[in-house]
């Protein structure tokens, strides 16, 4: 099972979050917002490819994955590229606020008629 796990837009990452996780893979912030279980490799991304290829050496096991993301990881994020390559069945998605929803939310303005690309 891979675990989904939208943060960093100032929500904190539960404790437990990490428990149990044999690959916890995100961006160098992630990683370092969160305590890692004892034994658990990290993969810092960088380029997409080499970490889902590390992934699917963890998902044959039948292993535990944590995905770390930022904010909404359905929303424009690793949740296409992780769906498309394992299919949506081996996703456990938590998503955070998104990027979008902080920003309008800090501005104190609606955004149900934005429309938003990446």
């Amino acid at each position: 099972m891979i675990t989904v796990v939208g943060t960093g837009t100032g929500a904190p990452l539960a404790e437990d979050v990490a428990a149990g996780a044999a690959l916890v893979v995100g961006g160098r912030r992630h990683l370092d917002a969160v305590r890692l279980p004892a034994g658990a490799e990290r993969i810092v991304l960088g380029p997409l490819a080499p970490a889902l290829d590390a992934i699917a050496g963890y998902v044959a096991k039948e292993l535990p994955v944590l995905v770390l993301a930022s904010g909404d990881p359905g929303f424009f994020g690793i949740v296409r590229a992780l769906a498309e390559r394992f299919g949506p069945e081996h996703l456990a998605v938590r998503p955070g606020v998104s990027s979008v929803a902080t920003a309008f939310a800090r501005l104190g303005l609606p955004w149900d008629d934005a429309l938003v690309v990446s």
